[in-house]
């Protein structure tokens, strides 16, 4: 019993640290992005998601579509509130870029969308 519930905190605080990353990336970036230095906040937040959840922007855009939302809730533990996070980074980050990535991104800015949509009890203008 003492077992299960040290496992369950554990994997909360993970979670929990999960979100403050992301909200940490999404803070840098806005800041960086307002002083015109997208390009700079771009590799900060790869290097970020690189370093704390060991993976990178290209990483998630080469996971197919068909299995993102699971890699992302089944496998690395995201929240609702993270899943929207990532999205929002995703988006910064493909609204700056001029390449094929760009594409890739905005499709999974729209799959975390639409699960959060599918799944959420609020509805959103920001996301609409």
């Amino acid at each position: 019993m003492q077992n299960n519930m040290e496992r369950e905190d554990y994997l909360k605080k993970q979670i929990d640290q999960i979100g403050r990353i992301l909200g940490k990336i999404l803070v840098d970036f806005l800041g960086l992005q307002s002083k015109g230095q997208a390009g700079i906040g771009i590799e900060l937040a790869n290097q970020a998601l690189k370093s704390e959840l060991d993976f990178d922007i290209q990483e998630l855009t080469d996971i197919p579509t068909a299995d993102f939302m699971h890699t992302l809730i089944a496998e690395k533990k995201f929240t609702d509130d993270s899943l929207e996070k990532l999205a929002e980074i995703l988006l910064f980050i493909a609204d700056n870029k001029k390449d094929k990535e760009q594409k890739a991104l905005y499709e999974k800015c729209l799959t975390i969308f639409e699960h959060l949509e599918k799944v959420g009890n609020t509805c959103s203008l920001d996301r609409m």
